[in-house]
């Protein structure tokens, strides 16, 4: 048993206001977590993510609101007094984006509830269920999964896919699914807001497009270089464009000036006959 709960409630209560207390002040970044509907393991899976990052705290919400105050946190303190469902908090000195990417990356698959859309692809595999035969072979039936009974147990006779991604699971399949463990629906943390100092940014506006954001980048990187280059900057990065253009636009002016060098000399004749046969043409000679 550890110390903390030898305390009384008063002074485990006043013990959870000074520890969290502190960590609103070694931490500018707080994220506040609704716990409503959050599943254990959830929650584990992401403290083990981000222990080196991040501290998680389940804790009570006015032991919160009274350490927010006693650190000098107004906004976290408004903040949270204004909730009404259970909270978790996120200590951090780590930039809120980033922290959300930690926290969606935290996201595990697990079986569905009835009603919920399939996020993946959902195959019963061939298997020994370990359930004795009865009344749940119908719902095997319905459901156009094959089996067999072997040793006393109902067997999945072949893989079969009950669900394709963005179906909805019905309550027979959901009910199924749950006996055999086989897992359809991703679920995460619920992140409410994160505040960075006393700045509040709602878990929404937290959420990153990675592939719109590399498109935009690649996009903005491409015109910065076509820009320098149409402009003759000598970055490091397009001198060897610069270069190739100034070459080419050199052969060009030779060739239409009539400057015979190595690399317009053929290109000069061939004109120097078209021209003359041209002229020919016209005088008839």
């Amino acid at each position: 048993m550890s110390a903390t709960a030898l305390l009384r409630p008063r002074e485990r209560k006043a013990k959870e206001i000074e520890h969290l207390e502190e960590l609103m002040r070694s931490n500018p970044v707080v994220m506040v977590l609704n716990l409503t509907k959050t599943s254990t393991n959830v929650l584990q899976s992401f403290r083990v993510k981000i222990r080196t990052k991040a501290t998680i705290r389940v804790t009570k919400k006015n032991l919160a609101v009274k350490a927010a105050e006693r650190s000098g946190r107004k906004a976290i303190a408004e903040f949270l007094a204004g909730l009404s469902h259970p909270v978790a908090l996120v200590f951090s000195q780590t930039n809120p984006f980033m922290l959300k990417l930690e926290i969606d990356a935290s996201r595990i698959l697990t079986p569905p509830k009835a009603g919920e859309v399939a996020d993946i692809d959902v195959s019963v595999p061939e298997m020994n269920t370990g359930i004795p035969p009865g009344p749940i072979l119908s719902e095997f039936g319905k459901l156009r999964i094959p089996t067999k009974i072997e040793g006393g147990t109902i067997w999945i006779a072949r893989e079969s896919v009950v669900a394709k991604r963005g179906d909805v699971i019905s309550p027979p399949l959901a009910s199924l699914l749950s006996k055999l463990d086989i897992p359809a629906v991703y679920r995460g943390l619920n992140l409410v807001a994160a505040v960075d100092g006393e700045l509040i940014i709602p878990g929404e506006r937290l959420s990153l497009d990675l592939e719109s954001v590399r498109r935009d980048l690649g996009s903005c990187h491409s015109t910065a270089r076509a820009l320098l280059i149409e402009l003759g900057i000598p970055e490091p990065e397009v001198v060897p464009d610069l270069l190739a253009v100034a070459h080419l636009r050199a052969i060009k002016l030779a060739y239409e000036s009539g400057y015979v060098t190595p690399d317009t000399v053929a290109g000069i004749l061939q004109k120097a006959e078209a021209q003359a046969r041209a002229l020919a043409a016209i005088t008839g000679q």
